[in-house]
């Protein structure tokens, strides 16, 4: 049974379906439907915007944007700024829980976020509960400052990026680590009302693991490939609806990603796989797919530098 494009009318917005779906839910080597990850991006956080610390995570050599603020989001679409100490940048860090809403909330320090599921709530459909995250870009009507977004991927010198986690303390099972990366057919920022890329556009996730019986949309068209410029080996999952979703999960879990995400798109438009030098990189997500518990779970440290 394939993971059928679920649109849900849900308070101010549109809510789509995830660009993954369960190990359990079969369906022959063809490619799945249509859809992605992101959902609303809400609006208003909870608390105040000073405080300690900044992020506990590793910060990359490349990309050292460092944020200062604390906020708490406890809505089921909030969302909130933050502002990269000492540039005019900012990132934008959304609840999103636009499968299943049970209390679940989010604390920011800085540049990182912790998930708090106190109901251990758990998704039971193929669709996750949600994708709590980062993001710079257009999204939702939340733009944020500094991004250099979109860009021609034919423009693209680099995209170094980093996202580290305490996944191996949780376990790999009913979440994963990844991003989702929005490319569009065209260099205008993306419309409030819309929450996908778009026909002609193109949906590209880097996943880094695969969650026990959870696995991107599509089919693993390329088992263990290995991309220039990146360690270790990923599958490459392909979905060839419009618009298409290729997801590169790493054959090894890892808690951190530090890295050139321009690598993964070349790979992508060298290999034919659904990218086009033609397309513009329109907004860059970072977070977590959880699909049950995630008590606890922290993304240490985000950082997208797009050159």
């Amino acid at each position: 049974m394939r993971l059928a494009l679920l649109t849900i009318a849900l308070g101010s917005g549109l809510i789509l379906t995830s660009c993954s779906r369960t190990a359990l839910d079969a369906w022959p080597s063809q490619p799945g439907s249509s859809g992605g990850v992101g959902g609303k991006g809400g609006s208003g956080g909870k608390g105040g915007t000073s405080g300690k610390g900044g992020e506990s995570g590793p910060v990359s050599q490349n990309c050292t944007d460092h944020a200062s603020a604390q906020n708490a989001i406890t809505s089921q679409y909030g969302g909130t700024f933050v502002a990269v100490d000492g540039k005019a940048k900012q990132y934008f860090m959304q609840a999103n829980w636009w499968g299943i809403f049970a209390q679940q909330s989010e604390t920011i320090d800085g540049l990182s976020f912790s998930v708090a599921n106190p109901t251990g709530a758990e998704s039971n459909s193929n669709a996750p509960m949600g994708y709590p995250s980062f993001f710079i870009g257009s999204y939702a009507g939340h733009a944020t400052t500094g991004s250099n977004l979109p860009k021609a991927v034919s423009a693209l010198t680099n995209v170094y990026t980093v996202l580290s986690t305490n996944a191996s303390s949780m376990g790999y099972a009913n979440y994963n680590a990844a991003y989702d990366v929005w490319l569009t057919s065209t260099g205008d920022p993306l419309p409030s009302y819309q929450y996908d890329p778009g026909m002609g556009g193109a949906y590209l996730m880097v996943w880094l693991f695969k969650p026990t019986d959870r696995q991107p949309r599509g089919f693993n068209a390329h088992p263990s490939h290995t991309v220039r410029g990146l360690a270790g080996t990923w599958d490459v999952w392909i979905d060839n609806s419009d618009p298409p979703c290729i997801s590169y999960v790493s054959t090894k879990p890892m808690d951190t990603l530090d890295y050139d995400l321009n690598n993964f798109i070349q790979d992508s438009v060298t290999n034919s796989y659904g990218i086009t030098s033609d397309m513009y990189l329109s907004i860059i997500f970072g977070g977590f797919e959880i699909w049950g518990g995630a008590d606890g779970l922290q993304a240490r440290s985000f950082c997208a530098n797009v050159l």
